[in-house]
């Protein structure tokens, strides 16, 4: 368990909001994909954690970002926190996480909604020459007021950013795999896809990349009460089996191809 101290805090549309926070004793290891579980109150309502992905980080954990939705108890009450207050965290978790791709893979990561958070981190803690074919982000939403972080993205170094809104006053018209489409359509193809979103998305995304023949990796944003695996609320069917895994433990990264969307 490692207290943090909240130094900013940004409201954003749609009842989301982006908390900052700090600590004087890192947890350790954070990378792409990581995610911890926070508790809402001091008391004990309510009385589970709420997980979220981990968006911006220093690698050793002293600092966190948090992308929040305000819709329910606990994230209400998170939505009430303002500077100098603390988070109760205990994390970082996750075994299954972005990585860096060998040199010369063609990356295309793809994010929607809260999806976003895991790419921020990844896109300012990796050095994106190393994927020398290029890295690609997609980034949809239903209105431009959405497509949150797409300044920091835009200042990134190596990193071609592709817009796309739903009512079309950002990017490309229609759902982010259009922007993919027409890409695809314009001779661009990619090796490895990463994908986080609404799971509508990733299943379009992941139906794509199994269409050309490139890999796709999902993050997966079940709900979870525990963290450990012990409660096994965040299960995920595994493809052709008749068996689950967690999404605490095993993920929450997947290979497409290993579960059922």
């Amino acid at each position: 368990m490692t207290s943090y101290r909240i130094t900013q805090r940004t409201g954003l549309a749609g009842g989301f909001f982006h908390l900052l926070a700090e600590t004087d004793t890192p947890p350790g290891k954070v990378r792409p994909g990581s995610f911890v579980m926070i508790r809402c109150a001091d008391g004990t309502d309510p009385y589970l954690r709420r997980p979220m992905s981990v968006a911006d980080f220093a690698p050793d954990g002293a600092r966190i970002g948090l992308l929040i939705q305000n819709v329910g108890r606990g994230t209400g009450l998170l939505a009430q926190k303002s500077v100098g207050d603390t988070l109760d965290v205990i994390g970082p978790f996750g075994t299954g996480l972005f990585v860096t791709p060998e040199p010369g893979t063609k990356l295309w990561l793809v994010a929607g909604g809260t999806g976003i958070a895991p790419f921020l981190g990844y896109v300012e803690n990796n050095d994106l020459s190393k994927s020398s074919a290029g890295t690609t982000l997609f980034l949809g939403a239903r209105r431009e007021e959405l497509l949150f972080f797409r300044d920091r993205f835009a200042a990134a170094t190596d990193l071609d950013v592709a817009l796309a809104t739903e009512d079309g006053s950002a990017g490309e018209k229609g759902f982010v795999t259009a922007a993919m489409e027409r890409r695809l359509a314009n001779g661009e193809r990619p090796d490895l896809i990463y994908t986080c979103g609404p799971t509508p998305m990733m299943k379009g995304v992941a139906a794509f990349a199994k269409r050309i023949g490139a890999r796709c990796m999902v993050s997966l944003e079940n709900r979870m009460a525990c963290g450990f695996g012990a409660c096994l609320g965040c299960v995920q069917k595994v493809a052709g089996k008749e068996d689950y895994t967690t999404v605490c433990k095993r993920g929450p990264v997947f290979d497409a191809q290993e579960i059922e969307l």
